[in-house]
């Protein structure tokens, strides 16, 4: 063994951040963003949706969510730290997707990136047998060529609502939220938030089912009115 080879019998532990030497997923995208599998479960009646890093002694497999609409810093852990992620929601009845932001004044090479890392951890916890929602976000119209890359149709969805005050914000929600309808199909949307009725509209109009979730900031506000 030459003295090179012997520097890489144990690979340092930043060796592959990316995760291409651990798994390169098959993908139907131009940009490679893994193609999750399609998966078929019904929901519970009494869902819950938790957000990521709830305490595992207080969770009730049969009905409890983790979701990720938090600051991407609060499941940064889930790509830098994998087994510890998907130990984590193994703990609940079913995983949403990390929700990566998108932001319309970003490189797009960067929101391509967290698409694709969101995409990437779905699949990996899809391999190790965990009922998966995808999350799907959007920016602006131009994240539309990459956005919806890696979900089959007909699936069961999940997406966070919008500050909705601001007009040209509610345009380009309202925008992608229409894309969405028509390219992927759900046939459910878990929606973390309120939406607006002409948005609620838009959704009945399809064969879709609508499940609005109150966000937790929200149900303690009306506990203490």
């Amino acid at each position: 063994m030459t003295r090179s080879s012997a520097n890489w019998s144990v690979k340092p532990g930043g060796y592959d951040a990316l995760h291409c030497e651990r798994n390169i997923w098959p993908s139907d995208s131009p940009h490679g963003i893994p193609s999750l599998l399609p998966q078929s479960f019904d929901l519970p009646p009494d869902l819950r949706l938790l957000p990521y890093r709830s305490r595992l002694d207080r969770l009730d497999p049969t009905r409890d969510c983790c979701h990720f609409y938090l600051d991407d810093y609060r499941f940064e852990s889930t790509w830098t730290r994998l087994d510890i992620g998907a130990r984590h929601v193994s703990g609940y009845f079913a995983t949403l997707s990390p929700d990566f932001s998108l932001y319309p004044d970003w490189p797009l090479a960067a929101q391509v990136w967290n698409t694709y890392r969101s995409r990437w951890l779905g699949r990996f916890w899809q391999q190790g047998g965990l009922r998966v929602i995808p999350t799907v976000n959007w920016s602006d119209a131009r994240s539309f060529a990459f956005c919806f890359d890696g979900i089959p149709t007909g699936q069961l969805l999940s997406i966070g609502t919008a500050d909705c005050r601001r007009a040209h914000v509610r345009r380009r929600f309202d925008a992608g939220l229409a894309a969405l309808l028509e390219r992927l199909q759900p046939r459910a949307l878990i929606v973390y938030g309120r939406l607006l009725p002409p948005q609620r509209r838009l959704i009945d109009r399809t064969a879709c089912q609508l499940l609005e979730i109150a966000p937790a900031w929200e149900r303690l506000r009306d506990l203490h009115r």
